[in-house]
């Protein structure tokens, strides 16, 4: 009886340093990067494709070239004299408006997810170096 327990934990041991082998070039080959910085496919990516979408969708037409002082995305000297709180109030500002920037960017069919990845997609682009939340 004691020879067939050991045996099972043998095997089992075996089994599971095998299993670790292949886990490991799972984990490799699902770090294969996307641009953004992400692994493709994780629900990061995906958030920032949502976000990429929207952006070009409702916020490009004043965040691609500053108009009416709206922060240019991917240059961080437009965004200096913002909050300090980034997300939590840039996302409040998407989502009703802010001066003169309307609210969802004009486009009131937008879910406040797609909101708030545009949002995500351009910090990252802004400030790629920065850990997200």
């Amino acid at each position: 009886m004691v020879r067939i327990r050991y045996w099972v934990y043998l095997m089992a041991f075996t089994g599971l340093l095998g299993c670790s082998a292949d886990c490991d070039e799972a984990a490799q080959s699902a770090l294969q990067q996307t641009p953004s910085g992400y692994a493709e496919g994780s629900w990061r990516a995906r958030y920032l494709e949502l976000g990429r979408e929207t952006y070009h969708q409702a916020c490009a037409a004043c965040h691609q070239d500053g108009k009416d002082d709206a922060p240019i995305k991917g240059k961080p000297e437009t965004w200096t004299n913002r909050s300090p709180l980034w997300s939590a109030v840039l996302l409040e500002h998407a989502k009703n408006g802010y001066l003169s920037m309307p609210a969802k960017g004009g486009q009131v069919d937008l879910s406040d997810k797609a909101v708030a990845a545009a949002g995500e997609y351009m910090l990252n682009e802004t400030y790629p170096e920065l850990p997200r939340d």
